[in-house]
């Protein structure tokens, strides 16, 4: 087990249970019931009352729109027709979980409209190939990475299997770089367009710039953005608190990588 991995681990199960709304929530529920079987009734009934309203808010449109400028306002969604020619199309993982057990095909995730984006970029004729790059993020060498998931998708989607070339050694997004960045130096592709969900662009782009690589990001799984709110927005959904999260995520991200010399 290496120490990118550990790393990982520590940045994704230690520090995201400290920061986001559900792992807070759990842990300030922990601490009313240690406060309540200590009998400091009025202490527990405070920290019981938290976990309701912190949950509440987080899983409404309203946090949504203040996370989600800095990621997204740069990156507006553009049809393919408006994206420049390329050396070659960079699609990062996460479109797909990888095939384990007794799995057959793919399973897509609420990214996988990133790799549609790919597969309609090449065939506007954007770039002759497609550089696949996810390892598997579980660090077991033993599954399929979720590169050979996509390439089986985009397969499907007509892209053949000449013009794609996998980079499966990569766990987060600066692996992606670093790694990609030597197919590139060893194929002479100098310029490429980044595919990746919109939310991800920013930390993506500076990150691949950091290595050396000319890129033009390419805005993809994009959601929309909500102008206006309605009563009915008060009332909590899983798949906000969901989202929500992964912008908290994405920004602690940035902040990280920011602290590391990597962006």
């Amino acid at each position: 087990m290496d120490k990118v991995f550990v790393d990982k681990v520590f940045v994704d199960k230690v520090l995201t249970v400290l920061v986001l709304p559900l792992g807070l929530a759990v842990g300030t529920g922990l601490l009313a019931l240690l406060a309540f079987a200590f009998g400091w009734r009025r202490a527990a009934a405070v920290l019981a009352v938290f976990p309701v309203l912190w949950l509440w808010g987080w899983s409404t449109p309203f946090p949504t729109m203040a996370l989600i400028g800095p990621l997204a306002d740069p990156y507006p969604i553009q049809p393919v027709e408006m994206a420049p020619a390329a050396d070659a199309i960079v699609l990062l993982g996460g479109g797909t979980k990888p095939i384990r057990g007794d799995m057959i095909y793919p399973d897509l995730t609420d990214s996988a409209d990133r790799i549609w984006h790919a597969a309609r970029l090449y065939h506007a004729g954007k770039a002759p190939l497609i550089i696949v790059s996810s390892g598997n993020v579980s660090g077991n060498s033993k599954r399929p990475s979720r590169a050979r998931a996509m390439r089986m998708l985009l397969d499907a989607l007509g892209v053949p299997d000449d013009a794609i070339v996998i980079e499966e050694r990569s766990r987060n997004t600066r692996q992606n770089a670093v790694f990609t960045e030597k197919i590139a130096a060893d194929r002479g592709i100098r310029r490429v367009l980044l595919v990746t969900s919109y939310w991800h662009l920013r930390r993506a782009e500076a990150v691949f710039r950091r290595v050396g690589m000319e890129v033009i990001p390419v805005a993809a799984d994009y959601k929309g953005r909500r102008r206006r709110f309605f009563v009915s927005d008060l009332l909590p959904h899983t798949s906000r608190l969901s989202f929500n999260s992964v912008l908290i995520k994405e920004h602690l991200g940035y902040f990280v990588y920011r602290l590391r010399g990597w962006i």
